[in-house]
């Protein structure tokens, strides 16, 4: 029997069970957002009064040129091949003042996108040390928590390390190996951790230990930054607590490098820079929230602190932006990525239909798995997934 061109009856196997069941959990999750807003409203006075000795009145400062570095990865799989790429742009005020981008084909590769996270890591923090050894003033603010940047470094590394154990590593880690080998023979981590002009501030912001000490009862759907939001008045801070709060040695784990004989060394000047890393919840008007900057200890003073916060808030231009306008653009431009990725697929699909068999070309760059939607598999749907 030809079944071909036939779609399944989704109403007929009962797919909107699922949709429905979670529908069904809306007034569960409203009222777990009511008691949450209820205590944060009940207990602001309480909360407040255990961390008086920590708020203090913003300094002010000299407002500086503050430069945004973020990046993006992306993937277009396809049933033979995996579309990749990489990138990191630098935005100061709003112009693209330096970028990077690497696309490569790679096979299927598990855990791919840890892969491709760490690279991206390595990617921005290279970029960044660019800019600062390009430069001699402004500030720096680095897309996301220096904490993990570590996290997503340590996961590349560890993968690394496993894939080199015996020798014969996977042919695709050429296209990266030298991206890792220059990280570290640069020294651009230990740089971008020891400069005296870089922030980094993660929108968003996960870490809970204040909640976990003061409200245990909210560690379940509150974070720091929203009990600092709840407790600080505009124009206030936090007083800066370390990042690190336990000894937590050996901090970078999994790679070796035989290429350099200091290695250890090295790698001791990086966890030594993360001890020296700070954290403060700075809310500079009522109208947004409480922002989580990190920084290390020669900003913690009173005179480079009121430039470091009068910066931020100068650059907080547009009120329905809550982030810096520099580190807004930033992220805007990495998000066109995969956007372009899937038009690279596609071209390069196109071009080698002109080539090869058609049969062939979608046996190896056709889609991995059924296309969504109700687009039938004729001549005009797309073999490459989209997005």
């Amino acid at each position: 029997m030809d079944h071909a061109g036939q779609q399944p009856d989704l109403q007929r196997i009962g797919a909107a069970a699922l949709p429905a069941a979670v529908l069904q959990a809306i007034g569960a999750c409203a009222e777990a957002c009511r008691e949450t807003l209820r205590a944060l409203e009940d207990e602001r006075e309480r909360l407040r009064a255990a961390l008086d000795r920590r708020i203090k009145l913003a300094p002010d400062g000299p407002a500086r040129r503050l430069c945004a570095v973020d990046g993006a990865h992306a993937t277009v799989p396809a049933a033979g091949a995996t579309f990749a790429a990489i990138a990191a742009a630098a935005v100061e005020d709003a112009t693209l003042t330096e970028h990077d981008v690497r696309v490569c084909l790679l096979p299927p590769v598990e855990e791919l996108d840890a892969i491709l996270g760490g690279l991206r890591a390595v990617l921005e923090v290279r970029l960044l040390a660019r800019r600062i050894r390009g430069t001699s003033s402004g500030l720096f603010v680095l897309d996301g928590s220096f904490y993990s940047l570590l996290l997503e470094i340590n996961r590349l590394l560890v993968r690394y390390a496993q894939d080199h154990r015996g020798g014969r590593p996977p042919a695709w880690w050429e296209t990266f190996r030298p991206l890792i080998e220059a990280f570290f023979q640069d020294e651009d981590w230990r740089l971008v951790l020891e400069c005296r002009r870089v922030v980094a501030h993660p929108k968003a912001a996960t870490a809970c230990d204040d909640v976990l000490e003061l409200a245990p009862r909210l560690s379940g759907t509150v974070t720091d930054r929203t009990l600092w939001t709840s407790v600080l008045n505009p124009g206030e801070y936090a007083l800066p607590a370390p990042l690190i709060r336990k000894d937590r040695p050996h901090l970078l784990t999994g790679y070796r490098s035989p290429a350099i004989g200091d290695f250890g060394a090295r790698r001791a000047a990086i966890e030594r820079g993360y001890g020296q890393l700070y954290v403060l919840y700075y809310r500079p008007d009522g109208l947004g929230p409480a922002y989580r900057l990190e920084l290390p200890a020669a900003l913690i003073a009173r005179e480079p602190l009121g430039a470091v916060l009068a910066t931020f808030r100068g650059a907080l231009r547009v009120s329905s932006i809550q982030e810096p306008l520099p580190q807004f653009l930033a992220d805007a431009i990495c998000r066109q990525l995969g956007h372009a990725l899937a038009a690279t697929a596609e071209g390069a699909r196109t071009w080698l239909q002109q080539e090869f068999d058609l049969a062939l070309v979608q046996r190896y760059l056709g889609p991995y798995r059924t296309p969504g939607g109700q687009e039938g598999r004729g001549a005009g749907a797309p073999l490459l997934p989209i997005g």
